[in-house]
């Protein structure tokens, strides 16, 4: 009876031994294949990966959060939202989990539900200033106009976010509140001097303001800083030309055409610059340029055209140009004023000149603005009544 009992006894620990055998070669098993499909996804090899964490049974968090990450990573973006879905609903959802999740959905252009997340982030860690932008970021795409609120608040949280304090400047800059961009960006550069969004945001402060001195600075620091781009140079051909610097304004202007050569505003702004420089030819070449590109009224580059050629003394040219402007805008009292001066200049019988200035007075007089014209021409008018006269008596003579 006792050798029974024995061997009853052995029986049932060797099953036991064999058991606790199974589970501890299966356990080295899922083990070694998590190992090598941790392997194959640092390689960049998802697909293997993934293959090999399906073969995982059961799946534990770690395994579907490597799934969906293995998923993000080739581009499976549905996949990935699904096992991101799994590992939160079946098992205690870690913050950074649901960042994942969070973050991949507005990849996808799934806003509303990104934002539904990152509120829930907000709620349940809302001293993390990172939560409070990113929620700001989801509004701000959606269009929402609480937005700023979010990012206000992870700038509160932590003084040094430079990206929550970009969005604020950048709020104020669309309102046209100068002093809280320069406020608000001046705080972000304390912490960060060299944040080249927020020294743009200020140059573009300026630049609203049309105080291109003021402006320049920011943009020269861009450009040490190696931000060279169509914008900066657009942006300092403007400011150097703005600020008499014609020879800088124009080195600029002709690199900012580099990166795009159909912007006739640019030509516009390059043909003045070689203007007051007096580089004529190259003035109407890019006022002609502009001229080409333009859909809009043509009368401001005309008008600059016909200066041109009135600086060259070229006065058939000057108005054969200003008679275009005055063809695009009837009413420019400017053109007109220009015309008379110029037929003035050119013409040799008083009486053509006579009838342009009084032409000018007749559709301008009553025009209080050009009171100071108006003053210049009446005196040249006692003057060519004075010459009609003389003219005439030796025409009879």
């Amino acid at each position: 009876m006792v050798n029974k009992n024995i061997k009853g006894n052995n029986w049932v620990v060797r099953l036991l031994l064999l058991l606790a055998f199974g589970v501890v070669v299966k356990a080295e098993a899922q083990s070694s294949a998590l190992t090598v499909a941790d392997s194959l996804y640092t390689l960049g090899d998802y697909s293997t990966a993934i293959k090999n964490y399906e073969k995982i049974s059961p799946k534990d968090q770690y395994t579907i959060l490597q799934i969906a990450r293995a998923h993000k990573a080739k581009g499976t973006y549905n996949k990935a939202l699904n096992y991101y879905e799994k590992a939160i609903t079946e098992y205690p959802a870690l913050a950074s989990t649901k960042l994942e999740y969070a973050k991949l959905l507005t990849i996808t252009r799934k806003l509303i539900k990104a934002d539904s997340v990152y509120s829930t982030l907000v709620s349940e860690q809302p001293k993390n200033p990172n939560f409070q932008y990113r929620l700001g970021l989801t509004k701000k795409r959606i269009k929402d106009s609480t937005a700023i609120t979010y990012f206000k608040q992870a700038f509160a949280l932590d003084s040094t976010h430079q990206k929550s304090c970009f969005e604020i400047a950048t709020y104020y800059l669309k309102k046209r509140n100068y002093d809280l961009v320069w406020e608000f960006a001046n705080l972000g550069l304390h912490s960060y001097p060299e944040n080249a969004e927020l020294i743009g945001i200020l140059g573009q402060n300026f630049l609203l303001k049309e105080d291109y001195y003021s402006a320049l600075p920011y943009f020269e620091k861009l450009l040490a800083l190696n931000h060279e781009n169509e914008f900066i140079h657009s942006k300092l051909g403007l400011c150097y030309t703005k600020t008499n610097e014609f020879k800088k304004g124009a080195k600029h202007l002709e690199e900012a055409l580099k990166y795009d050569d159909k912007i006739p505003s640019r030509y516009s702004m390059l043909a003045y610059a070689y203007q007051r420089m007096e580089k004529y030819e190259k003035a109407l070449e890019n006022y002609k340029k502009a001229l080409a590109l333009k859909d809009l009224s043509l009368e401001e580059e005309l008008m600059s055209m016909a200066m041109v050629y009135r600086f060259q003394e070229k006065w058939e040219k000057a108005i054969q140009y200003v008679k275009l402007a005055i063809k695009e805008n009837p009413d420019s009292d400017i053109a007109h004023y220009q015309l008379a001066m110029f037929t003035d200049a050119y013409a040799k019988d008083p009486k053509i000149k006579l009838k342009y200035y009084r032409d000018y007075l007749k559709k301008f007089g009553k025009n209080k603005n050009i009171a100071y014209f108006k003053k210049i021409i009446e005196k040249r008018i006692i003057q060519l009544e004075k010459e009609v006269n003389t003219y005439s008596e030796k025409a009879v003579d």
